[in-house]
Parts: structure tokens; sequence; C-alpha cells
């Protein structure tokens, strides 16, 4: 499975009741990611891929490919 379809797989397990999640989708004004939800990702991410991730790491992230682009800089690809 491709990285970006691993990660969005992650965030729908968090977001299981949001719209379709895209590359393009911007966490909060797309998705309603509130503070907790991206905790909650965060955690989701770390299990999935066995790593550990920064929350300050995560700040400047808006959209599901900011994300991707994240873990592709920290080693992970397809």
């Amino acid at each position: 499975m491709k990285l970006e379809d691993r990660i969005i797989k992650t965030i729908q397990s968090v977001l299981d009741k949001r719209p379709e999640i895209t590359l393009k989708s911007r966490l909060v004004e797309d998705l309603q990611v509130d503070s907790l939800d991206k905790l909650m990702i965060l955690s989701a991410l770390e299990d999935e891929f066995s790593i550990a991730i920064a929350e300050e790491d995560f700040t400047e992230v808006v959209t599901v490919r900011d994300t991707v682009e994240k873990l592709e800089a920290q080693g992970f690809g397809d």
C-alpha cells in the first residue's frame, strides 16, 4: 500500500464520520480536526509506522499532503 493510502486510511480511522479524505483535504477547514483529533491522528500515525512523532514537527501541517510530505522527509516512502 502506498504511503499516501496508509496515511489517509489512518486518518479515516480516527475521523470515521467526516467527509471524504483526499490529499488536498485541509485538516481544520475541511475535516474539522480540533486539537484532540490532531493528537489522536499523530498517535495513530505513530502506531501505523512504529515511529515517534514530535507534536511540534506537525504544527505547520495544513493538508493531508503536508502530512505525507512530513513523513517522507523522515524517511518513509512507497
